[in-house]
């Protein structure tokens, strides 16, 4: 689009199926392609507008596939953000939450331990949803390769491989400045902005 701001057209827009649930972020480029082509409709308009010698439309914040009603399947590979997600970003042994830089995920049973405790045929392996989890900074360094009845800490919950997790994850603020929100009860984790805990 003649005299398009690059910018502009790089800002974020939330993509719906037909449906209406949230499935993917889209740039403002992708999004008024899509709206030309109709293959999506604008659901909801951000602030400005994108202006050609012929045409002038405003700027979409939220579009909808008109024919696509699916939620794309997703795997739920075994890693850091799919744990830290399982979890809700929230130490297992502190009980407190933390951003995600100041998380690591901690192996339950250590490897140092693991082939004395399970021999040759355990139930799980050691890189398996039921031997990690998330652990702040601290408290992993405290556990460092004890077992956690040597130190007298408990896990509330056993963890286990998650059944579901949502097809994105997006900051409450950001969803709001965006105006997203209203679109975002579903298929969404929203993520509180969650402050560094000091100590």
């Amino acid at each position: 689009m003649v005299g398009a701001n690059s910018d502009i057209l790089s800002q974020s827009v939330l993509v719906l199926n037909a449906g209406m649930i949230p499935i993917e972020i889209c740039t403002v480029r992708k999004a008024v392609l899509d709206i030309f082509r109709k293959a999506a409709i604008a659901v909801h308009d951000g602030e400005g507008r994108l202006r050609s010698p012929s045409i002038s439309l405003p700027i979409p914040s939220i579009i909808a596939r008109v024919t696509y009603n699916k939620i794309p399947r997703r795997d739920i590979a075994l890693n850091k953000w799919n744990i830290l997600h399982r979890d809700g970003y929230t130490c297992a042994y502190c009980r407190k939450q933390y951003p995600p830089a100041d998380l690591t995920i901690d192996h339950i049973i250590p490897r140092s331990r693991w082939n004395k405790l399970n021999g040759d045929r355990p139930n799980f392996s050691f890189n398996s949803w039921r031997n990690v989890t998330t652990a702040c900074r601290k408290c992993n360094a405290t556990k460092g390769s004890h077992l956690l009845s040597e130190i007298g800490w408990k896990l509330q919950t056993a963890p286990e491989r998650p059944k579901w997790l949502p097809q994105l994850v997006i900051s409450r603020q950001r969803a709001e400045q965006l105006g997203w929100l209203d679109y975002c009860q579903y298929n969404v984790k929203l993520m509180e902005q969650v402050e560094a805990v000091e100590g």
